[in-house]
């Protein structure tokens, strides 16, 4: 399983790939079907009836569960909503990587998500600076002609600490990639897609298995389900040449299932292909036991060759 705290770099190397396949245009292509099914499931939602203040819920939820440091304003009696992001912790991690390049253009894909939906309500972007992505800064603005005499006038401001790095609905992001290369590009697609991810991601993790042996990757494996809140759904037998994983159940399908989405057949491909992955990189032997696509209950074996 692949945690939805790291599900940024997962997303970064998707929109690479992309590229790679199809120039920018298939990535814009990419993000306007994100755009048309589950941004639009979300923030369609929140925005019809609604209005700025639908932007106001939708970005106070999501923008407090990725920790971000931001202030938000909203003014309905003027028709304008801002976000002044101060500090994005999923571009800062992505910036922070020593090991893996972001995607050249990976702030654009916030930009046309939501402008493309919101046109729809008549709320047009107004402003979208990433002149500072370096800093993980950036600002939005929106704009509407429909304006409410006796609206409300909010602010929100939190800072980072405030609150836990922990956004769960990337684990639907997630599924939609997938299913985005899958159905475009078939299976052998996506096993490449991930590949390139975990050779990319997991290189210092291969490192520490290297230097220390299975005794860092068990580590590694619990400390993502602890990451998930799900120590419990995870357990590992560690001897000297092998490593063996049970899941009772994924804490990532369990989510996906209550969102009302279907994980998709591909969703097994973040434990098989990656895990594979993981193994050719630190010169070891993986295999896939079980997989239930119901819970996402599995079990695995890592041995030395």
């Amino acid at each position: 399983m692949v945690s939805c705290t790291e599900f940024i770099p997962l997303y970064s190397e998707l929109f690479k790939y992309l590229e790679d396949i199809g120039g920018h245009n298939e990535v814009v292509r990419y993000w306007e079907y994100i755009s048309d099914t589950y941004v639009a499931d979300l923030l369609g939602k929140e925005v019809e009836g609604k209005g700025l203040h639908g932007c106001w819920d939708y970005w106070a939820k999501s923008l407090n569960e990725e920790a971000c440091d931001f202030r938000m304003e909203l003014d309905e009696k003027n028709g304008t909503f801002s976000i002044d992001m101060r500090y994005c912790p999923s571009r800062g991690r992505l910036n922070a990587y020593d090991h893996m390049e972001p995607y050249h253009d990976y702030c654009g894909h916030c930009a046309l998500l939501y402008a493309r939906q919101l046109e729809k309500f008549n709320i047009k972007m107004e402003e979208f600076d990433v002149s500072r992505i370096d800093e993980a800064k950036c600002v939005l603005k929106f704009k509407t002609e429909t304006k409410k005499k006796n609206g409300e006038k909010l602010h929100m401001d939190r800072h980072a600490a405030d609150n836990e790095y922990f956004h769960r609905d990337f684990h639907i992001s997630a599924k939609r990639g997938l299913e985005y290369v899958g159905e475009k590009y078939g299976d052998d697609a996506v096993a490449d897609y991930l590949t390139r991810f975990a050779k990319a991601y997991y290189a210092p993790l291969a490192g520490r298995v290297k230097k220390d042996g299975l005794a860092a990757l068990c580590e590694h494996i619990e400390s993502t389900y602890e990451a998930e809140k799900a120590s419990g759904n995870v357990k590992c037998k560690l001897s000297e040449n092998e490593l063996s994983v049970s899941v009772s159940e994924c804490p990532g399908v369990r989510y996906i299932r209550q969102s009302g989405n279907d994980p998709t057949k591909w969703y097994v491909e973040l434990t098989r292909t990656v895990n594979k992955a993981i193994a050719d990189m630190c010169g070891l032997c993986f295999e896939l036991l079980s997989y239930n696509e119901e819970d996402g209950a599995t079990e695995y074996i890592f041995r030395k060759l």
